[in-house]
Formats: C-alpha cells, structure tokens, sequence
C-alpha cells in the first residue's frame, strides 16, 4: 500500500516540477511573438493591415442538363409544340481590387472591394412540331439557334470569414453584394415563333456567395482559388431568383478565380525580428518582457 502512494507522490512533484519549469520558459519567451509568426493572414505590427488584390478567372453559365418540352399553343385541329435545349459557354473575368483586415475580428476576418470585368455567354436551340389532332401526325417542324454574349463592368464589396485549417491553408467563405453594368450586350433573339424571349437588361444586382481554399505562399503573399455564384437578384428583382433568364431559359453565372493577396511589410522598426541567444525576438515584445520583468 505504500509503495503506490510513494509512487503516486513522486508523479505529483515530478509533474509539479515540469510545470514550474514549463513556466519559467515561457516566461522568457516574447508575449506575442507566437501569434505574429503564427497568423497566416496580415497581422499587425508585422504587415500593414491593408493591401491590393488580383484576381484573374473565368465565368461559365450553368443550366439545366436535359431539354424542356413546352405547349405553346393548342386548337382543336393542331398542337404546337416547343423543345428548348440551353448550353453554357466560358467567359473572361478579371478583377482588381482592396482588402483591408479587421483589427478586432469577430465574425469576419477582413473585407475587401474592387472592380472588375466578366463576360456571360451561352445559346439556346429551339426546335418546333405542328402536329394534326387527333391523330398527332407532324405538319409542320422548325428549328431556330439563338446566342447571347453580355459583357459587364462590375463593383462589388465582399465580408470574409476565414477557417484556419492547417498550418499554410485555410477555408474561406465569403458573403458580398455586386453591382453589374453591361457596356456590350451581343443577343441575338433568334427562337421559334411564340416563344417568351428573356433579356435580364443592361444593369444587374445580386447577393453572391464564395467559397475559396487559402494558401499562404513563400514571400510576402496569398493565393486564394474561389468560385462565386449569386444567391439573390437584386437587380431584376426576382426573388427568390438567383440565376439569370436568356431566351426562355435559366442561366447560373459561375466565377472561377485565383485571387493573389498582397501582404506589405510594416514601415516600423519594431515590426523587424532581432536575433538573440533565445531566438527571434520582436523588439515591442522585447520591451514588454523587460518591463515584466522590472515590475517583479
């Protein structure tokens, strides 16, 4: 019975002394040099909190993947019907914009804004059958290829939350609003008679949503593939709408870019490690360890 108390004693002060000593180190290790070496994104005193971003990509416009059968109209003789099959195409997008990191994060990390340009484009086929009644015999067919290519001048503000999931990546969410001009609209409205034709217009506005995949990069930098998508027009408002009509068809606006974030070192002397027999040092930190220290 003795023998398991002793035992369990010596555990105590051997932990008890390797928690003193575990203390006493970090004592003289800096306040904060861990959580300025450590951060993944922009930290201040070490980089400015604010900088430029790019960010090259491209657009595509998702749409239904089977065709749509439609009445368009129906005597007692005839019946007309319509069978339309729409097809995304890829586009350019380009933006360059501003980030600026929350001192104080809560919810969100930092926010950024910008510009930039896209293009949307894709075509829909038509094809269209006169049939007698009762027999259903076909009278008549027709046929019909429309395209469209809209190009749009784009200002957007975007809130990022920001997951840290390793220790160069993160996950990225991001919540922003975007306001489109379009400065070129190329539509060729060529369909089967009696089809509703849809034309967005030349202004858009809608809530987007973005999901993107963090890497910290050797040098000053970050790299941040995104894709977006809307999540409400604003602009027609079409709620709960989220995608765009062209033709008599549903397009969904998709951005796929690589966003290059630009981190600036600070212009302080006190954001330059100093090396010491202990390691790097931050001479704020250092200041503060030594005042710590006369204060005991």
């Amino acid at each position: 019975m003795r023998l398991p108390l002793l035992l369990i004693l010596t555990l105590l002060i051997s932990s008890s002394a390797l928690h003193a000593q575990k203390r006493k180190v970090n004592k003289n290790k800096p306040v904060s040099f861990n959580r300025h070496y450590n951060e993944i994104l922009p930290t201040d005193p070490q980089y400015k909190l604010s900088g430029w971003l790019l960010a090259p990509g491209a657009t595509y416009m998702m749409t239904r993947f089977i065709s749509r059968n439609e009445t368009l109209s129906e005597s007692a003789t005839e019946r007309y019907d319509g069978k339309f099959t729409p097809l995304g195409k890829p586009g350019i997008y380009l933006e360059v914009g501003r980030y600026k990191m929350f001192k104080y994060p809560r919810l969100f990390r930092y926010f950024d804004y910008g510009i930039a340009y896209k293009s949307l484009r894709g075509r829909e086929k038509a094809e269209g059958s006169i049939v007698s009644l009762p027999g259903e015999a076909e009278v008549q067919s027709l046929s019909a290829e429309g395209s469209f290519g809209y190009h749009y001048l784009t200002a957007h503000f975007n809130l990022n939350h920001v997951w840290r999931i390793g220790k160069y990546n993160f996950l990225q969410n991001t919540l922003g609003f975007n306001a489109d001009y379009g400065f070129i609209r190329n539509y060729d409205q060529t369909s089967i008679p009696q089809a509703e034709l849809n034309d967005p217009g030349q202004f858009l506005a809608n809530v987007h949503y973005k999901l993107g995949y963090g890497i910290k990069m050797r040098g000053n930098w970050l790299l941040i593939p995104s894709i977006e998508t809307p999540i409400l027009n604003v602009l027609p408002f079409e709620p709960p709408r989220s995608s765009l009509g062209f033709f008599t068809s549903r397009y969904r606006p998709v951005i796929f870019s690589l966003r290059f974030l630009f981190m600036r070192p600070s212009d302080g002397l006190d954001c330059t490690p100093v090396r010491t027999r202990e390691g790097l040092f931050m001479p704020t930190d250092m200041d503060k360890q030594r005042q710590m220290n006369e204060g005991k």
